[in-house]
């Protein structure tokens, strides 16, 4: 064989190794949420039972085989306000005795005690089948290479809280961190927030971070924040601190 018929087959496998080499780096919607789920917590999401305060506010979440119980708990003009979310349903008491709630009262009540735990727990329940996900396209922000993630819901009994909004991640391409991340939503005329995560810490086996809250004119869309904030056009509104955070890992019941 002429050494051009060499060149020619080596030049081929080089290549072919290297296009097969760069599929299997590409990874799906799917697998870089999984990847952060690991990274955050993996398999001491599944049972554990976790504590904090955020603003004047103590938070509880169990977690168990699939089935959950959010709480919070705060001290209010008509006594000791405890609400209770659970996978059956919602129920508000004062004094250790429940009270009758009528449907807005229940959605918000519902809605602020969910949101406070979801965004705590990031990227829990990320990867929950009822997730749609969907890979956009990879950027750098302050020189660091992230997987950006966009979150829709599907409708569920008939709610529309979650279906309605967007969720945008950012997953650190090397390390699965999820550092930044996105949000629209339609209550109290709606509008957006971008979240810088600073303060990372593990708390058995869990990762919690804190987050300086950015926001801009409500009619910028919630895909393009991370353009605005590496151009410096958010404001920042709040941080968002948990404090006195205690994590059990639970056996199944």
């Amino acid at each position: 064989m002429k050494k051009s018929g060499i060149y020619y087959f080596l030049a081929i496998a080089i290549l072919s190794a290297y296009s097969c080499g760069h599929q299997e780096s590409e990874l799906t919607a799917d697998q870089v949420i999984e990847k952060a789920v690991q990274k955050h917590g993996g398999s001491n999401y599944d049972n554990m039972e976790v504590q904090f305060d955020f603003r004047n506010r103590h938070y509880r979440a169990k977690v168990s085989n699939g089935e959950y119980v959010y709480e919070r708990t705060f001290k209010s003009d008509n006594g000791w306000v405890t609400d209770v979310w659970s996978n059956k349903k919602f129920k508000r008491m004062i004094d250790e005795k429940e009270i009758q709630l009528n449907r807005e009262d229940l959605r918000t009540y519902r809605s602020s005690t969910n949101s406070v735990i979801y965004f705590a727990l990031l990227p829990f329940n990320l990867n929950d089948p009822v997730v749609n996900r969907q890979l956009m396209r990879s950027v750098d922000i302050k020189g660091q290479p992230y997987y950006k993630v966009e979150i829709t819901y599907g409708e569920r009994g008939g709610e529309k809280e979650d279906f309605e909004n967007a969720y945008v991640y950012w997953i650190h391409k090397e390390k699965f961190t999820m550092d930044y991340l996105a949000y629209s939503f339609n209550i109290n005329g709606g509008g957006v927030r971008f979240r810088e995560a600073y303060n990372q810490r593990e708390v058995e086996g869990i990762l919690f971070q804190d987050y300086r809250n950015y926001t801009i004119d409500k009619d910028f869309p919630a895909q393009e924040l991370d353009y605005a904030f590496v151009t410096e056009q958010l404001q920042l509104v709040s941080d968002i601190k948990l404090e006195n955070i205690k994590v059990d890992l639970v056996q199944p019941d």
